[in-house]
């Protein structure tokens, strides 16, 4: 492949990802982590630290403050944003092309790692199926800093292949530890990392991690100085138990004052943890195939299968992803259960689908003809999605600019120091920059939080679906403590405390 058609296929790769996600990108819905990772970089240049102006009725059981440091999301993103911010300013433009850069950073390490493992022609190969995967473009668009993860991750790993000096095996771990700030569960990905170095070396390893551990150090020292503890997040309280059967809401842990870690209900239900995770597990081979574009499922069998056979640093780099993909699949089956947890890896699977392409190519005689074997190159880009994801995307963009608007009420009704209860809380913190705090799913601590956050306001994105599950005497308390400022029948509600009646 000539130098002009290479430089033209990345290009079109650069502009068609960044043309994608301007079309469809038009801000985050209610509730999308998005909004709390571009609060908490508004956070850092404001000099207000980092800090969540948005809650889990959960945290009040750990700290009584509104905005608290946080205790959930990573840093790297954020920080990541609020470079972007310094410079554009803390907005939606912003944001797009944080995001566009971030994509263009993953399909760079697309390149390089298939360049530097298998060659440069198919290193074009896996920065054009990374480009334009839709799995990794909706996770872009969804504002959540797998892409980012995913990119640091394979740089990390790919600096120490090769004869490379300390330096590179310094900068790797550096690399990686930042990777794990975007991500948390990529720490555990440090011990396949050492297993699979590409070189055996017994003090290149330990140099990866003693700088890999201290470039951690500052963010763990913060969290004991700030939190009481290093490794203390209110995940370990709710995300575990995040759509277990037995607790009825999928987010009732999260919006109650009952924390629940893996320990308590492995001891007390058992049956429900195991069933999440059978149920986890199945989620994830449903959803793979997607993530690989479907059809790329075939060749990265293909190259496991024949993965004794490869070059040691090949054979390495493969054995490095699947074991860590096994690992993150079990992890994540346990927790969330969200098939972006797998996009960490999408650099990783994409050039071990393109090395299984290789292999193909070069063992079976079917695809020795020219015709055949662009055929299963171009398999690999089949998007079974298509245009139904683009039809969502748009959908959910549509419903976003409807959604600012409101935001906009908010933000005229209420004081800069207000607290709002929302069911749409993360947008009301990114988009009215307000205090919010998720509603509760019981009314009674609907009460509670209105009393220790002292929050005047209810904002409701979806009123009726509210108001259904409350009782007739929940209903007629809410309507005598709060007053309605503004909205639609049965459609959203803006709500003010009632001055004639307490907080409780």
């Amino acid at each position: 492949m000539n130098i002009a058609l290479k430089i033209a296929i990345l290009l079109f790769v650069l502009i068609f990802s960044a043309g994608y996600l301007a079309y469809l990108f038009d801000g985050y819905p209610g509730l999308s982590d998005g909004n709390d990772y571009a609060g908490l970089g508004r956070s850092i240049i404001r000099g207000e630290g980092f800090c969540l102006g948005h809650l889990y009725p959960l945290a009040f059981v750990f700290n009584s403050n509104i905005p608290q440091p946080d205790n959930i999301w990573a840093p790297s993103y954020p920080v990541y944003l609020s470079l972007w911010f310094i410079v554009l300013g803390d907005n939606d433009t912003a944001i797009l092309m944080a995001t566009i850069f971030m994509v263009w950073l993953m399909i760079a390490a697309a390149y390089y790692c298939g360049k530097t493992l298998l060659g440069d022609n198919w290193g074009i190969l896996a920065a054009t199926l990374v480009g334009l995967n839709q799995s990794v473009l909706k996770v872009a668009l969804e504002g959540s800093p797998e892409i980012l993860a995913g990119a640091l991750l394979a740089f990390s790993y790919i600096l120490v292949t090769g004869k490379g000096g300390k330096y590179r095996v310094i900068l790797s771990a550096v690399i990686f530890a930042i990777a794990v700030l975007a991500r948390y569960q990529i720490a555990v990905l440090a011990i396949p990392f050492v297993i699979f170095l590409p070189r055996r070396d017994l003090k290149r390893a330990a140099l990866w991690v003693a700088v890999m551990i201290v470039s951690l150090m500052p963010w763990l020292v913060r969290n004991y100085l700030v939190l009481g503890s290093p490794f203390f997040t209110l995940q370990t309280y709710g995300e575990f138990t995040k759509g277990m059967g037995h607790l009825k809401h999928y987010y009732l842990v999260y919006r109650s004052f009952e924390p629940v870690t893996l320990g308590y209900a492995l001891g007390n239900f058992p049956f429900y943890v195991f069933k999440k995770f059978a149920a986890g597990i199945v989620f994830f081979a449903l959803n793979i195939p997607a993530v690989l574009n479907f059809f790329g499922i075939i060749p990265l069998a293909y190259a496991v299968r024949k993965i004794f056979i490869l070059p040691d640093i090949r054979m390495r780099f493969i054995g490095f992803t699947m074991i860590s993909s096994a690992i993150i699949v079990l992890l994540s089956s346990f927790d969330g259960q969200h098939w972006r947890h797998i996009v960490n890896l999408q650099v990783l699977l994409t050039v071990s689908i393109v090395a299984g392409v290789m292999m193909m190519l070069e063992n079976m005689a079917i695809w020795k003809r020219k015709f055949m074997a662009a055929l299963l190159v171009a398999a690999m880009f089949f998007p079974a999605r298509f245009p139904f994801q683009e039809k969502e995307l748009s959908n959910t963009a549509a419903t976003v600019r409807d959604d600012k608007l409101k935001y906009e009420t908010i933000a005229k009704e209420t004081g800069p120091g207000d607290v709002v209860i929302s069911d749409a809380s993360d947008a009301v913190w990114w988009y009215a920059d307000r205090l919010s705090v998720w509603i509760p799913v019981r009314y009674g601590d609907v009460v509670k939080v209105m009393d220790m956050a002292k929050a005047h306001y209810v904002y409701l994105a979806n009123m009726s679906e509210y108001f259904s599950g409350l009782s007739d005497e929940d209903l007629a308390d809410f309507h005598t403590r709060m007053i309605q400022v503004d909205g639609v029948a049965g459609g959203w509600g803006l709500f003010r405390r009632n001055q004639n009646q307490g907080l409780i």
